[in-house]
């Protein structure tokens, strides 16, 4: 408690500092906007690529519920794994290779373990096995490659 006059006196003459300009900002938020602004420019690079393999996924499943034989299928996830492994060149394997190649290029291996029979001899005799779960495997395979 303040007892002499002087000194209350003095206190009411002062007023309370003005508030902070807004502009210009303080230096974090400079860094945010650079930071924002970097990670705007990432997105914007990397969008049409990640747009166009949502796309091609797409339109694959697509065509893959389409598919009503083994041979379909087989022809389906040969074409996919054209357009996603140009350079490994997957046109020319067949057989084990060809099991070997998706299981290879899978995230989850053994899609492929109890079909692949199914899936090397379908160009050549007809399917046997069930042709649901190869659609279900090569569903599976598109999903985790493309």
């Amino acid at each position: 408690m303040i007892t002499d006059p002087d000194l209350a006196a003095q206190l009411r003459a002062l007023h309370p500092p003005s508030a902070p300009p807004w502009w210009p900002p303080a230096p974090g938020w400079w860094l945010a906007l650079i930071v924002a602004a970097a990670l705007a420019a990432l997105a914007w690079r990397a969008a049409p690529k990640w747009w166009r393999r949502l796309r091609r996924r797409r339109r694959l499943i697509s065509a893959l519920e389409a598919c009503t034989d083994a041979a379909e299928v087989s022809q389906l996830l040969r074409a996919a794994a054209l357009e996603r492994f140009p350079k490994d060149e997957p046109a020319g394997l067949h057989g084990a290779a060809w099991v070997e190649f998706l299981e290879a290029r899978d995230a989850r291996p053994g899609r492929f373990a109890a079909l692949g029979a199914a899936l090397t001899e379908a160009p050549y005799r007809p399917a046997r096995g069930d042709p649901d779960a190869l659609r279900a495997a090569a569903r599976g395979w598109l999903r985790a490659v493309l």
